[in-house]
């Protein structure tokens, strides 16, 4: 084949590449020191990012806040003034909880800054960013970055973790979940982590294949090409890119150069079923992601084939509220409760009001 030169420009998948997700590990050096959040200290750069490009996920996450939320967030009357705002900047309760829901739903966990007064209540309650936080293994110190860390970490300010039996002026609350034996947790769709990937690198082919003109479709053999230099195969390829392709989308076709007298041929690639493995992959990554949050497409409002039918609604709203949003709804009072123990004699600190939706109602004022 020395006396033929092929140049191929293909708008496909690298077939070479090969995707290396990131194994969860936590490196412990002794019991004072820093904890790595993952191999490289990067896990939650990896959940946030997961959060952020998977369309499934946001939406499901984002579906979860109102339903945790409930209907209304009712304060104790002991802890009155936290009616109004939570810290300085006028943040309300449900803003604060609907910030570390969040933080929850995309990490696993979730923290807040706890501020006392000079007689030693609490003054005020500051929800911090989870993935900027890290702890000893005992995990009674708090370290917390105003950057993101990196894999030899970054300058961070040392807290002691909340105790409600200690009183220091400023601590920060870390809550990690109850059934966790790491340093650090693991959100509930982590089982699912590998169809969010796919989700993602689906959405990222789609984009590449309609601005790339889809795949190859065509392969242009062009005879008598031994004498052309690379400048002139180069511009033979540009203007056949221009011509048929138009200049903004990338090559739909390859060139073939030969050094045969036989007349130019174009031949048509054939398609296979990518198409229909494409779709059944992401259908399939998106029943995983909602199966791993325990959640319905429908309790996030979308339409099944089905239809859409109050009474399955209301019935997968039964389920869904008692074993997946009471349980958050109770870690999060519970929290708030260990923070405001020494005023509330056993009462609780908050009282969330379930959310409710009424079919007949909306009906009537149709």
């Amino acid at each position: 084949m020395a006396d033929k030169e092929i140049e191929l420009q293909l708008s496909v998948i690298d077939t070479e590449k090969k995707y290396s997700v990131p194994e969860y590990s936590e490196s412990v050096y002794s019991n004072n020191a820093i904890v790595s959040y993952g191999k490289d200290n990067d896990m939650p750069i990896l959940l946030r990012n997961c959060y952020r490009y998977s369309a499934t996920l946001k939406s499901v996450i984002d579906g979860y806040i109102p339903y945790i939320l409930g209907s209304d967030i009712k304060i104790n009357d002991k802890i009155a003034k936290f009616n109004k705002q939570v810290n300085r900047t006028g943040m309300t309760m449900r803003q604060f909880i609907a910030s570390i829901s969040l933080d929850f739903m995309v990490y696993g966990g979730f923290c807040f800054q706890v501020v006392l007064s000079k007689m030693g209540t609490v003054a005020e309650l500051f929800p911090l960013d989870f993935a900027r936080a890290r702890t000893n293994e005992s995990g009674t110190k708090v370290f917390y970055a105003t950057k993101q860390w990196t894999k030899w970490g970054t300058k961070s300010k040392e807290y002691p973790r909340y105790n409600p039996d200690e009183k220091h002026e400023t601590s920060i609350f870390y809550f990690k979940g109850d059934f966790t034996k790491n340093v650090y947790p693991l959100p509930t769709w982590y089982g699912a982590l590998y169809d969010v990937l796919t989700e993602i690198e689906c959405s990222k082919y789609s984009l590449n294949s309609v601005s790339n003109g889809f795949s190859c479709k065509y392969i242009v053999n062009l005879p008598n090409a031994g004498n052309l230099t690379k400048e002139q195969k180069d511009l033979i390829n540009k203007e056949i890119k221009q011509k048929f392709t138009g200049t903004e989308t990338d090559s739909n076709f390859m060139l073939y150069f030969s050094n045969s007298d036989k007349e130019v041929t174009v031949s048509k690639v054939e398609s296979d079923d990518a198409t229909d493995r494409y779709i059944a992959i992401k259908d399939n990554c998106r029943s995983n992601i909602y199966t791993s949050l325990r959640c319905s497409p429908m309790l996030m409002g979308l339409y099944q084939n089905s239809g859409f039918s109050t009474d399955e609604y209301k019935d997968s709203f039964k389920i869904f509220n008692t074993c997946v949003i009471v349980p958050i709804q109770d870690m999060i009072v519970e929290a708030l409760d260990r923070v405001f123990a020494h005023i509330l004699n056993g009462e609780s600190a908050i009282t969330i009001e379930p959310f409710k939706i009424d079919f007949d109602t909306d009906n009537e004022q149709e």
